[in-house]
């Protein structure tokens, strides 16, 4: 129980870090993505360091991912190309239109009741 929390403030602080820092949305998303793989995984100011070897820097895309050539490299690499970076940007546009259209709800009732 406590490993848990002690696992739950970690990502929290994290998260809190990188909004802090101003880190875009998908690159909190890829973070919190590549930390459910690998827990060696921390944040260097907008860049995303994982196992002390690789480097992702903004905007958080395959050709981002820098490191020493090698298995770790590769992994992340493998992690990011393969959709995960794909699939926030198609969360995040879908959190967007989703929050528009929330907004525009009671613009539109406003409208209806006058």
């Amino acid at each position: 129980l406590a490993s848990k929390a002690r696992t739950e403030k970690e990502e929290k602080l994290s998260q809190a870090y990188a909004i802090s820092a101003g880190v875009s949305l998908e690159g909190q998303q890829l973070f919190q993505t590549i930390h459910k793989t690998i827990k060696d995984c921390k944040w260097q100011e907008k860049n995303i360091v994982v196992m002390e070897e690789v480097v992702i820097t903004p905007p958080y895309q395959v050709e981002n991912c820098k490191g020493k050539e090698g298995s770790a490299l590769s992994h992340v690499r493998k992690i990011v190309s393969k959709g995960a970076v794909e699939k926030h940007f198609r969360d995040v546009e879908s959190q967007k239109i989703l929050q528009r259209s929330q907004a525009q709800q009671p613009q539109k009732e406003a409208a209806l009741s006058s």
